[in-house]
């Protein structure tokens, strides 16, 4: 993340601030709810996007969405006492409810290696009640790190700004244009690996994908099942009908999401989700120990009936999403996902950019940011061969 603005230190709002501005902060399970009173001079925020893997394995999406606040802003203790707190880097203190693990605050030092230096918070954008008019978005860092360009090149601009492209820390070297890849990255079709491993940041949860099968498209049939030895047989339905797959079957669909349910959960404005048949997730690489909702330093939180949310106990990542009503299919989040390909991994995911899930939930608090992003997706699909084969709907939990 980029590093907070040096000011002179307040321990509260300033005497000549010409009135308030209380943004109301939340997260999904409302534990760790508050309140961040501003100056109206201090508004917009500047808000960021950091691409870095650290950032991506401890959130679980495909980047952090973050505000910081003058340096007057101080969080009571009796909220931060509701949250957990993760040692992010010797600079940078995390903190996520503790209940449904949404990312809430940042409390950042000036200089790591003076524990008396400067403090500020960074407050993640997407606990915000409303984001419009309250955020100017400045632009996207630590590029380099997704080798693709990631969800960077999803959003590209906003209400005409052009944001700000960084391939390491924001202003450092020169922007990456729309489009740019590493020379780093690997080439998918000549190492054309069988299993993708997924981490979150502390590494607690660790897991891994394997590519699709014959059995994919028929998981609702045979999961938890074992199909017949022989299922050449089947008959599959048309690829537009199976709602979790792209490209004839040969990839899973991946998707962007903003509900108010992901987005309070996560913290983020932007939650992206990889679907997969339940026995594609396996806890080891040789495939022999199977998805459970209770490995590793996950906790599960019940966010409806029926519906559960996984996070990291340790660092907070979010990692999946499952329903009773279709135990065959996990939503797993991208940011955890591991390609040497690149961030998005697309030899593995075909990315739905028909339309954004659940927007009407986002356009009251979020309307630029949405537009912006339903603006990107299409362009960057237009600047790809082949046309998005379009089927399902929602995402969060509700294909």
């Amino acid at each position: 993340m980029p590093p907070p603005s040096v000011v002179k230190s307040q321990s509260q709002l300033p005497d000549s601030a010409a009135g308030k501005t209380i943004l109301k902060a939340s997260c999904l399970c409302g534990t760790a709810n508050h309140e961040v009173t501003l100056s109206k001079n201090d508004l917009p925020l500047k808000g960021y996007m950091c691409h870095c893997t650290s950032c991506r394995r401890m959130t679980g999406a495909q980047c952090l969405t973050v505000v910081f606040c003058p340096e007057y802003y101080q969080p009571a203790q009796s909220v931060l006492d509701k949250m957990t707190p993760y040692v992010f880097t010797k600079r940078i203190i995390q903190y996520f409810c503790s209940t449904c693990g949404c990312q809430m605050l940042a409390r950042c030092l000036e200089n790591g290696d003076d524990p008396n230096s400067t403090v500020t918070w960074d407050v993640a954008t997407g606990t915000l009640e409303r984001i419009e008019d309250i955020v100017d978005w400045q632009g996207h860092e630590h590029l380099q790190d997704t080798l693709d360009g990631g969800f960077a090149d999803f959003l590209t601009e906003i209400n005409g700004k052009k944001l700000e492209r960084w391939p390491a820390h924001y202003g450092k070297h020169e922007q990456v244009p729309p489009g740019w890849s590493s020379t780093s990255r690997s080439n998918s079709k000549a190492n054309p690996e069988d299993k993708l491993h997924c981490t979150c940041r502390c590494r607690g949860v660790e897991f891994y994908l394997s590519r699709p099968s014959a059995r994919s498209a028929l998981a609702e049939k045979y999961w938890p099942k074992e199909p017949p030895v022989d299922i050449s047989n089947e008959q599959l339905s048309p690829e537009n009908e199976i709602l979790y797959m792209r490209d004839n079957n040969t990839k899973f669909l991946a998707g962007l999401c903003s509900c108010n349910s992901c987005r309070l959960a996560a913290g983020i404005e932007i939650v992206t989700w990889a679907f997969l048949p339940t026995f594609q997730i396996t806890q080891d690489k040789e495939g022999k120990i199977p998805w459970s909702g209770d490995f590793g330093t996950l906790k599960r939180y019940e966010s409806s009936p029926g519906c559960h949310r996984y996070f990291c106990s340790r660092c907070g990542a979010f990692v999946f999403y499952d329903a009773e009503d279709r135990q065959f299919l996990k939503d797993v989040a991208f940011g955890l996902i591991d390609a040497p390909e690149g961030s998005r991994a697309e030899s593995w995911f075909g990315w739905r950019t028909s339309r954004l899930g659940y927007r009407d939930d986002d356009i009251p608090r979020a309307e630029s940011f949405v537009l912006a992003i339903e603006k990107g997706l299409r362009e960057w699909e237009a600047s790809r061969p082949g046309p998005d084969l379009s089927g399902g709907s929602g995402s969060g939990g509700a294909l």
